[in-house]
């Protein structure tokens, strides 16, 4: 009979996330119960309920890990592209990181979906943790921009920015979600021509 691993207090806390991702992105909310949860980690729901006390917590905790591991994984990337007073590499950054984002984590955004259909508070944390923070980067890079005079006057810069991340997440999801968009045009094509669209209708003449 093998030896059941004894996990550290840190390490089980974040199996009991990563699992609680997998069966939302699986079964959504309702879906899924905390037994379940605790199943797929290896531990009783009493143990789950010492580093959850309640499901809202363990929500928080998720949005967190994700906020988290996002900073870390793009947050250099796209201040070093702001820096560079270059719109057309910022977007292609900003662009890029969207995608992989889609790419790399598809029961996350599997798990946004079903909260958004679901109506589960999830997706008010994920915004409020998530999308304001990127709205507000983008948002001052644009404005910023304006300022300098390398965009055009009247610009709403959040509505700009709104619009080129609905562009761009819509073209995630139609390929990580739905499986579509595979013909022969590359990824970097698609990226290079809704920058290139985008930019044509901000840009100053």
């Amino acid at each position: 009979m093998p030896t059941k691993i004894r996990m550290a207090g840190q390490e089980r806390r974040e199996a009991i996330i990563e699992a609680a991702v997998n069966l939302f992105a699986q079964r959504g909310f309702r879906g899924t119960t905390t037994r379940e949860i605790a199943a797929a980690v290896g531990v009783t729901e009493p143990v789950l309920y010492q580093h959850f006390a309640t499901k809202r917590d363990l929500y928080t905790a998720i949005i967190d890990w994700k906020s988290q591991e996002a900073e870390r994984e793009y947050g250099q990337q796209l201040e070093a592209a702001a820096q560079a007073n270059d719109d057309r590499q910022y977007l292609t950054a900003l662009a890029t990181i969207i995608l992989h984002w889609y790419t790399e984590d598809p029961a996350f955004v599997r798990l946004l979906l079903y909260s958004g259909l679901e109506g589960h508070e999830i997706a008010a944390l994920c915004y409020e943790r998530l999308g304001v923070r990127l709205d507000c980067e983008i948002v001052r890079h644009l404005r910023r921009r304006i300022e300098e005079g390398a965009l055009r006057n009247g610009l709403d810069p959040l509505i700009a920015a709104r619009a080129f991340l609905c562009m761009v997440a819509h073209f995630a999801q139609s390929r990580v979600v739905f499986h579509l968009q595979k013909e022969e045009i590359s990824v970097d094509e698609y990226l290079r021509t809704m920058v290139d669209i985008f930019l044509r209708g901000i840009t100053k003449n």
